[in-house]
């Protein structure tokens, strides 16, 4: 049997209350085209087998020993084989009449200059969640981990695109990892995630990778799913806020601080 168009990875540890509604409206999300669910077992205390009834065409990639959140997803761009590949969060679900999977695999057909796509994303309430963003700066990160975003509006606007309706379609800077839809050229060309970036900006430098590599990396807003994010990184002496701080400062190390200038 030919190998499915899309494949979709998600990586399960232990968040046993978001795998049900996220697999099976998934599922029911990609209507025309056979899908294969990669789902990585991170040395869960519970198994991820026990999920694979929620999916028609699944497949388990297990971790011997716990692995941080890039090198698993470089675990399932390891197996996967299928024209595109999804990588998505496990605090996720989709609205099967709006055939998101399925109309974000139409997109990446029509715009084959495009490497990697994202779709708009909503909040549990059904407000607006941007995913498309332009590249931090230091003024965005003190407005965003500072309390300073009411006395910096158009910083942070212009951070998220405000001038673009959340159903446009453009191209971007960089789109949340949470919803990365890769193109195989693009990830052959482009390589792996840069696993030094153990948690946060690793979906920003491959994002900023995949431009370099004369790719288009492109917000489409006319499908949607949804996102329970947790934003665990909010608390500014929290141990996620402290991640957030080292990878930034990857980032600056690896790209300085004007990555736009140097992609031109």
């Amino acid at each position: 049997m030919a190998e499915p168009r899309l494949e979709i990875g998600v990586i399960y540890t232990h968040e046993r209350h978001f795998m049900p509604p996220l697999l099976t409206s998934m599922a029911a999300s990609c209507e025309g085209h056979r899908a294969r669910l990669l789902l990585v077992d991170n040395a869960s205390a519970d198994g991820a087998e026990q999920w694979l009834p929620l999916f028609p065409d699944a497949r388990v990639v297990r971790n011997r020993r716990r692995l941080h959140y890039s090198a698993n997803l470089n675990r399932v761009i390891e197996h996967s084989r299928s024209d595109y590949l999804l990588l998505l969060n496990t605090d996720m679900y989709f609205d099967p009449p709006a055939q998101c999977l399925s109309r974000m695999v139409d997109f990446m057909d029509a715009h084959p200059g495009c490497g990697l796509a994202g779709c708009r994303l909503l909040h549990a309430d059904g407000s607006h969640a941007p995913s498309a963003r332009r590249h931090q700066t230091l003024s965005i990160i003190a407005a965003r981990r500072l309390g300073l975003a009411p006395l910096m509006r158009r910083t942070i606007s212009d951070y998220l695109y405000a001038d673009r309706a959340p159903t446009d379609t453009f191209a971007c800077d960089w789109l949340s990892g949470c919803f990365l839809m890769f193109r195989r050229e693009t990830l052959e060309q482009v390589g792996p995630f840069d696993e030094g970036f153990v948690k946060y900006f690793e979906d920003v430098d491959i994002c900023h990778r995949t431009a370099l590599a004369g790719w288009s990396v492109m917000y489409h807003g006319a499908t949607y799913c949804y996102h329970l994010e947790q934003r665990a990184s909010r608390k500014l002496f929290s141990h996620d806020a402290r991640l957030h701080l080292k990878s930034y400062l990857r980032w600056l190390w690896k790209w300085g601080g004007t990555p736009r200038r140097r992609a031109a």
